[in-house]
C-alpha cells in the first residue's frame, strides 16, 4: 500500500518567534468571528473552515478544486489545526524547503541542514555561523523565503499546496489583534 503524499500546508505564525500568545485559543475565537473556522471537527483535532475562508485566502491560478469537509472517500481535505504552544521555537522544515539566504550578507546557505538540526537538539541560545561572512545568528534570523518558519504556535491551514494561496490582509489583521498588535506572517510546508 503506497502512502499518499502530503500537499502541504499553509502555516501562519507570530513574526517574532519568542511570541507565545497568552491565549490561544482566542485566536480560534476570533477566527471564528470572520468566519475563517466554523466549529470543530468531530473526528479530530481541528476545525472546519468557515464560510468566509475563500475571501480570507488568496488561491492562485484558475479554479482551484478545495475539499473543505470530510467525506466518505476519505480523502485529504482543507481545515484548521493548532500546532503548539511549544516550550521554545520549533524550526519547522519540509521537502519544499529551500537553501536559506544569511540575514547579514545574504549569500545562500548550501549545507545549512546540520547546522540547524544542532539548534534544534540545543535549544535556546545557540547560533548558526555563515560560512560565507562569519556572522553568528539564530536560526530565524535566516531567510527561507517562505520555504520554512519559526515559533512558538503556529496555525497550519492543511491541504494547501505550497504557493497556492495566500492569507489576506485582514486575516493577518485579525491576526495581529489577538496577540496585542503583533505581526504575523506565513510560510508553506510539505512533508
Amino acid at each position: 500500500m503506497s502512502q499518499a503524499l502530503h500537499t502541504g500546508r499553509l502555516v501562519l505564525t507570530p513574526q517574532d518567534p519568542y511570541l507565545l500568545p497568552a491565549e490561544p485559543k482566542a485566536i480560534i475565537a476570533g477566527l471564528q468571528g470572520i468566519g475563517l473556522v466554523a466549529q470543530a471537527l468531530e473526528t479530530g483535532p481541528g476545525y472546519l473552515l468557515g464560510d468566509r475562508f475563500m475571501q480570507l485566502v488568496t488561491f492562485m491560478g484558475c479554479s482551484p478544486f478545495i475539499r473543505l469537509e470530510p467525506d466518505a472517500s476519505a480523502e485529504p481535505f482543507c481545515h484548521l489545526l493548532l500546532h503548539g504552544p511549544h516550550e521554545r521555537p520549533r524550526l519547522l522544515t519540509g521537502k519544499n524547503t529551500r537553501p536559506p539566504r544569511c540575514g547579514a550578507c545574504r549569500k545562500r546557505l548550501k549545507d545549512w541542514q546540520a547546522d540547524f538540526d544542532k539548534w534544534r537538539r540545543n535549544g535556546d541560545g545557540w547560533q548558526v555561523a555563515c560560512p560565507h561572512c562569519g556572522v553568528h545568528q539564530e536560526p530565524v534570523s535566516y531567510d527561507f523565503r517562505q520555504s520554512a518558519g519559526c515559533g512558538r504556535l503556529f496555525l497550519f491551514i492543511e491541504n494547501i499546496f505550497p504557493q497556492e494561496a495566500i492569507p489576506s490582509p485582514s486575516l493577518l489583521d485579525t491576526l495581529k489583534q489577538t496577540t496585542e498588535g503583533k505581526p504575523w506572517g506565513y510560510f508553506y510546508q510539505q512533508d
